[in-house]
């Protein structure tokens, strides 16, 4: 038995030798995945080198536009051709795919070879062998009697223009065809093709096998996006967004990107990686130089590679007995076949056995072992960078897309990855071990690459089908410059008849007088009353006018709903409704007993016979109540004011809002004659001659007219241009037939004209794959908002549950411009008309007017603004028109209150020269606080913290951790055991620490600790065990040793007593001397943090807080902390940086807000950083900016509460809510009426920003000087690119929605050369103080070992006397002739009689 187990024993340490002996051999060949990462980064910018035009040209990765524009959506139909030319045969294919329900896919294939001759030969006599080879296949098939389309696979490295064009740029695989080098390989096919005559098909694509392989695989699955190669030649291809390729026009949707990753490297990036093997294949290859990536990865070149190392390997006489055969020394003779059977399961080592006794060679079992080795460590790095690669392409897909995990589909082919045995799962295990957050399935393409270039076809013909049927319908609503003209013809002459007191019945423009006679000067002045009814919101303002040199508008407003039950009561719930609102905003404002005149503006069509007599003609924007069309809205508004019985106005005017924007617009500019409203409605309003308004008596001077222009073409006069889409939601509306130019244009009509037009679409197949969904039956659904990225269309698409693709975003995308440029043009038709009636009736040869617009539609619209203006100007060229957007119109919009709080926040916005320059100040001040001379006048006092070792994973022990740092102080238990792996278990409990303690005395507040002590160890039964204890006290401490730690200052409003100056390790142990524990380490609440997280991740060698307080501490080398003996190894330092700053170095950037922050604190002039940044004073930053902006009446009309002056009522934690994506402006509103403030919606938003702009200051603040930090760390490692993990704790970071993404983001941008990894503390920095003990304890144990193990050779004095005294006694023994025999010290003469005496002469004395 003992020799069975000594000869297993013999084998098992042979197959180890061996194994041994060929890493040594080919270490470099071995990547860890520190050098994966670092290949795909790189990788990663050699793609974004090759989409950019200006760096294309020198890019080695090519990244090749294809022009294939989607992948297949399951809907293609048809019988299609294609060729496959890529390697010594080539392949022709008949592929029917069908649709009836099933997607089935049917193809017949023949493969023909392709002479040697022919490889090297002319282009044309090879392209003339593929067509002959098309015309025997059509002809054996019988299918050459109907036109076909084909598609043809070629796969080398093309430049397209188009999907039908392809440019060769280079050959490989052994091609050398000449002539074909610089020309277009389609156009070549198509040339053989009629050469040889009687071929009847369509050349309508040229795809990269990549390309095949990826439609191939994507037919099946629709989320393949990504085709991959591995097999004689390797490539990949990808779908990129349109918008980052800058070779190909356009930026709307996705192409197939053909990267040609083969010649990754080509331009050095590889270098480091490169062996002399590699360098060997290349320099012998047909193209040295070019292709080098593949050359280390493909099937072509790998069996090389291994004959290269088998050779070198013999020769050095480490395999073989050093004998080397000829079969051998042969190129080529070593396949990569035979490294696919060598690494077989089973009979891999067989099989090598039997390959390398055909070579001629005969190979023990420890040389079959070593070859099998060998194979493995090429295969595997072969795996290993294809890995690297494509996680390269899945993390740019991602991060196109803004996901956090990406799902997705890679098609792979290729003889490697389908032969391999151990390839494919070495490959997808890699992957998905460098991109976590992306779950990738990978697909074989069964069909090869060739069944991919018919699918492209089957695309292409679909897309193009499509396209037309699109087109026909887009081109309903497209106008042409006639048209347009006829529009504003039109326009023109529902103008006149609107004006003529005959044709006014009958107008379809009412041409309504407003009775307002002039636009402002600027004397006016006084107080105002202002009512504003127009939409669902209803508004009611106090306008202060000033004139003269303080010339101002001051306006205070409220904002009050209209329910859908009132807008369709009756009329008088209507008119109550409103004069409920004037009641409380008169209240509110404190003015119920002050008659103020009155202006209202009521935003329906009303003829007017005086500027306070208003009738309604019509509702229009849903408004139905009954009883008030045709009665005067003034008198029943009177009537209303008459029931309420409360107060009394003086109503001086009714105004429509287009005439109320007009007037806005021209107290700035007098130039201002029109009014436009673009949003919800669309109305125009202009001052028009007296003489020509029938209606009115009168003919001297002007009067503003409201066109009512919403009802063009009621009388049927614009049928040509309207389309079916116009008319279903002509007949859907609540007002069928009327206002039909307003259903054209305005914002309220145009989500539901997009919809009627893509249900059409959907019901044609063309979208959606033809499902109609209930969401998109709904009417209303859409909304006029075409602010939208591609990205965001889907976005909307899919909650509107619609499952689209990238193909239907872009064609709804489509649908949506056309909508709104039609409206645009329209409106702008119809202003040409009015401006050049002005024009002529003042009988001008050219005009310079001013149009004040208001409403959402122009204002957010991205392209409206522009094509309107851009219409006015081409059908009314003698007229100069300038547009100003109203910056009140019918509200104070929060565009404005934005612009206000931009003003004032402006120093608190950063720009990244502005942070690089603040990391630059930080990096000298870590320096200073580093230094022997300089720390006692530095800030950041970079205190050690005799803390030199992060948890290495063989930590155990039960520990207690004390935690204090705030108002609420915790204790821990933490057990930390190894069974089978390295379990943390914790329980803690939480004390509260008064008010009463925090400002009393230090004795008081240890008591207070000792006693919380107490009270757990007696709930957790360990009074009677004595455990180490870790103290995380979370203040600025300088540390002698590790158990030793005096405060320099107290921070967060602690106070107590006696403790500054005072080793707390003392104060603390006194307090509990009776409870039986030992202080072993106290540590700071960062290097508690780091521990944490430096226990799951040994990378982690930052700790940060950003909480109540902030701080950071990080890894430094010892060497540079002069204040502390010994150059070895690192040790911790606690930076302390909240008082960075506080020597004068940010004056420059701190605010009039951060000064007022500071005097009010009870440290005034210290830790000026912390009150910039942290949680405890970013609450009262935003309250302090808020009560300035209402005391200036920039914010809720200048009304102040007690609660909003009163100090620590707004908090860091309302900050956080009011940040959150979708419920932060209700937040908003929730938490300002807490503190007594009605805000309206304006106000919200403007209190939203203001916290946006102070948090992020804060986020970027923390990321300049983390900068600073991480840029030192990767100095002091003398490394160019630095990998790291950052610990971070605290409940500013943990709570606020923004806080973490934005900086991650800015650190990234500021940093671009480190790699960083934040991790979360999940346990807080309590359990780092454990950690810190453990280790602390570990190493402790480790030594007292080791010093055991080095006592036996320490030599006491005694000892070094005895080994004197015997050595004496062996010398005399060596030197006396009696004992010189038996002497241990030889003693023997060497005759030499003298030493040199310096005189330099030769002396004569020779034995």
């Amino acid at each position: 038995m003992f020799a069975v187990h000594l000869l297993s024993f013999y084998f098992s340490k042979l197959q180890e030798d061996q194994i041994k002996k060929v890493d040594r051999f080919l270490y470099a060949m071995r990547l860890s995945d520190d050098q994966l990462v670092d290949i795909s980064a790189r990788f990663r910018a050699g793609m974004e080198k090759g989409l950019s035009s200006e760096s294309n040209a020198t890019a080695a990765v090519k990244m090749l536009p294809t022009h294939v524009l989607s992948t297949p959506d399951g809907s293609e139909k048809g019988e299609f051709l294609a060729l496959d030319l890529g390697g010594s045969k080539f392949k022709v294919l008949q592929v029917k795919v069908s649709e009836n329900g099933k997607r089935r896919v049917e193809m017949e294939s023949e493969t023909y070879p392709i002479p040697e001759e022919l490889l090297n030969g002319r282009g044309t006599e090879m392209f003339d062998h593929v067509a002959e080879s098309l015309k025997d296949f059509l002809q054996k098939k019988h299918i050459n009697q109907k036109r076909k389309a084909l598609g043809f696979t070629f796969s080398f490295p093309c430049g397209q223009s188009k999907i039908d064009e392809g440019v060769l740029l280079s050959w490989s695989k052994n091609y050398k065809a000449r002539g074909v080098l610089g020309t277009n390989v389609v156009q070549s096919l198509r040339q053989a093709i009629a050469r040889v005559g009687g071929i009847n098909v369509d050349v309508l694509a040229l795809v990269n096998d990549t390309v095949g392989t990826m439609m191939t695989c994507g037919y099946d699955d629709q989320r393949c996006e990504v085709g991959v190669i591995i097999g004689t030649g390797t490539n990949a291809c990808y779908m990129e967004e349109l918008r980052h390729i800058d070779l190909v026009e356009g930026d709307e949707g996705r192409m197939c990107i053909n990267t040609e990753w083969g010649a990754f490297g080509d331009d050095g990036t590889l270098d480091d990686f490169i062996t002399h093997f590699d360098r060997e294949i290349d320099a012998a290859s047909t193209n040295p130089g070019k292709q080098l990536f593949e050359k280390m990865v493909s099937g072509m070149y790998m069996g090389e590679l291994v004959r290269l190392i088998l050779l070198k390997m013999a020769k050095k006489g480490l395999l073989f007995d050093g004998r080397v055969s000829d079969a051998l020394r042969t190129k080529g003779k070593f396949q990569t076949k035979h490294i696919t059977l060598i690494e077989q399961y089973k009979d891999g080592l067989k099989n090598t056995r039997e390959i390398l006794t055909e070579l001629g060679l005969s190979p023990s079992a420890d040389d079959c072992l070593a070859v099998q080795h060998v194979s493995t460590i090429v295969s595997f790095r072969s795996a290993n960078l294809c890995a690297a690669a494509l996680a390269a392409i899945l993390t740019r897909i991602r991060e196109n897309r803004k996901l956090k995990s990406l799902r997705i589909t890679v098609g792979v082919d290729g003889t490697v990855y389908k032969t391999h045995p151990q390839y494919p799962k070495r490959l997808h295990k890699v992957v998905r071990q460098l991109v976590p957050e992306c779950h990738v399935r990978f697909v074989l393409s069964e069909s090869g690459s060739s069944k991919g270039a018919a699918m492209v076809t089957a695309v292409a013909q679909r897309l193009a089908a499509q396209r037309r049927e699109i087109n026909d319908t887009l081109a309903l609503l497209s106008l042409s410059p006639e048209n347009l003209q006829q529009v504003r013809d039109k326009m023109r002459v529902e103008l006149e008849r609107g004006l003529r007191r005959d044709s006014h019945r009958t107008a379809s423009v009412k041409m309504l007088p407003s009775f307002v006679y002039r636009i402002p000067d600027g004397t006016e002045r006084g107080k105002y009353l202002a009512l504003d009814l127009g939409g669902t919101n209803f508004r009611v303002l106090v306008v202060k006018i000033r004139s003269g040199i303080r010339k101002s508008v001051r306006m205070y407003n409220k904002i009050y709903a209209i329910p859908l039950e009132i807008m369709q009561g009756t009329g008088e719930e209507l008119f109550d409704h409103i004069v409920q609102c004037i009641s409380d905003f008169l209240d509110y404002m404190g003015m119920k007993n002050t008659r103020l005149p009155l202006g209202f503006t009521f935003s329906f069509p009303c003829r007017q016979t005086g500027i306070d007599k208003g009738s309604l003609v019509s509702w229009t924007k849903g408004f139905k109540a009954t009883d008030c069309e045709g009665n005067d809205v003034v008198e029943m508004l009177r009537e209303a004011i008459k029931r309420r019985n409360e107060f009394d106005l003086d109503i001086v005017a009714v105004v429509n809002d287009t005439v109320g924007t007009m007037m806005t617009c021209a107290y700035e500019d007098p130039k201002c004659e029109i009014g436009l409203i673009a949003g919800t409605g669309s109305n125009v309003c202009y001052m028009e001659e007296m003489r020509n308004i029938e209606m009115v008596e009168g003919d001297e001077g002007q009067m503003c007219v409201n066109t009512e222009w919403g009802g063009f073409g009621e009388n049927d006069c614009i049928e040509d241009i309207r389309t079916r889409f116009d008319r279903e939601v002509d007949e859907g509306s609540l007002n069928n037939g009327k206002q039909r130019f307003e259903k054209m244009t305005s914002g309220m009509y145009l989500g539901e004209i997009v919809r009627q037009i893509l249900i059409d679409l959907t019901r044609r197949g063309l979208l959606f794959r033809g499902h109609i969904t209930e969401p998109l039956k709904t009417r209303g659904i859409f909304e006029t908002n075409d602010r939208l990225a591609l990205l965001q269309v889907r976005s909307i698409l899919q909650q509107l549950g619609l499952d689209s693709t990238c193909d239907d975003s872009i064609i709804v995308k489509e649908v949506c411009g056309t909508v709104s440029c039609r409206a645009a043009q329209l409106c702008g038709a119809g202003m040409a008309a009015i401006v050049d009636k002005i024009r002529e009736n003042r009988g001008l040869n050219q005009m310079n007017i001013t149009v004040g617009v208001d409403g959402t539609l122009y204002k957010l619209h991205p392209h409206f603004s522009r094509i309107l203006k851009d219409t006015v100007k081409a059908l009314a060229p003698q007229c100069d028109v300038e547009f100003v957007l109203s910056e009140d119109g019918s509200g104070k919009g929060a565009a404005l209150i934005t612009a206000v709080i931009d003003k004032y926040l402006y120093a608190m916005r950063f720009s990244d020269e502005t942070l690089m320059d603040i990391m630059k100040r930080f990096r000298r001040e870590l320096g200073n606080g580093l230094g022997r001379d300089t720390n006692p006048t530095a800030t950041v006092k970079m205190l050690p913290t005799f803390v030199r070792s992060i948890p290495d994973g063989s930590e155990k022990g039960d520990f207690i951790a004390l935690d204090l740092g705030g108002s609420a102080f915790r204790i821990l238990r933490v057990k930390v055991s190894h069974e089978k792996k390295q379990t943390v278990q914790m329980e803690s409990q939480i004390y509260d620490t008064p008010e009463d303690i925090i400002h009393g005395s230090g004795t008081r507040l240890f008591d207070h600790v000792a006693e919380c002590l107490g009270d757990f160890m007696e709930k957790q039964n360990i009074k009677d065990k004595k455990l180490s204890v870790g103290f995380t006290f979370s203040f600025p401490c300088a540390q002698t040793k590790l158990n030793e730690s005096y405060l320099l200052t107290w921070t967060k409003r602690f106070k107590a007593s006696g403790v500054e100056g005072m080793d707390v390790v003392t104060l603390l142990n006194k307090a509990i001397k009776k409870r039986g524990v030992d202080i072993m380490a106290v540590v700071n609440d960062t290097v508690g943090t780091m521990m944490t997280c430096g226990f799951d991740d040994q990378r982690c060698e930052v700790g940060i807080i950003i909480g109540t307080g902030t701080n950071a501490c990080y890894m430094e080398e010892l060497r540079h902390i002069d204040l502390v003996e010994g150059d070895e190894g690192r040790m911790c330092i606690n930076t302390e940086w909240g008082a960075f700053g506080d020597d004068g170095m940010l004056e420059d950037i701190r605010t009039e807000f951060d000064r007022e922050i500071d005097r009010g604190s009870l440290n005034p002039g210290k830790q000026l950083f912390e009150k910039m940044v942290s949680g405890m004073y970013m609450g009262e930053l935003v309250r302090l900016i808020l009560v300035k902006m209402a005391k200036e009446g920039f914010l809720f009309e200048g009304r102040i509460t007690p609660e909003l002056l009163t100090k620590g009522k707004f908090e860091t934690k309302h900050v956080s809510s009011i940040e959150k994506s979708k419920e932060g402006l209700a937040k908003a509103k929730d938490i300002l009426g807490r503190l007594g403030v009605e805000p309206s919606a304006d106000d919200c938003v403007a209190v939203q920003h203001v916290c946006t702009i102070v948090s992020h200051r804060s986020a970027n603040l923390l990321a300049a000087t983390l900068g600073g930090i991480l840029s030192r760390l990767k100095d002091n490692k003398g490394n160019p690119r630095l990998r790291t993990t950052v610990g971070i704790d605290g409940s500013l970071y943990k709570m606020h929605p923004q806080y973490a993404r934005r900086l991650h983001k800015t650190v990234r941008r500021l940093v671009p050369e480190s790699d960083v990894r934040f991790l979360l503390s999940e346990s807080g920095s309590s359990k780092g103080a454990a950690m810190v003990t453990a280790v602390a304890y570990r190493l402790a144990d480790q030594r007292r070992q080791i010093t055991e193990t080095l006592a036996e050779f320490r030599l006491t004095s005694d000892q070094l006397l005895e080994v004197k005294k015997r050595m004496r006694t062996e010398i005399q023994n060596g030197l006396g002739k009696k004992t010189h025999d038996s002497a241990t010290i030889k003693m023997w003469p060497t005759y030499v009689l003298s030493t040199p005496d310096g005189s330099g002469e030769r002396s004569s004395t020779w034995i």
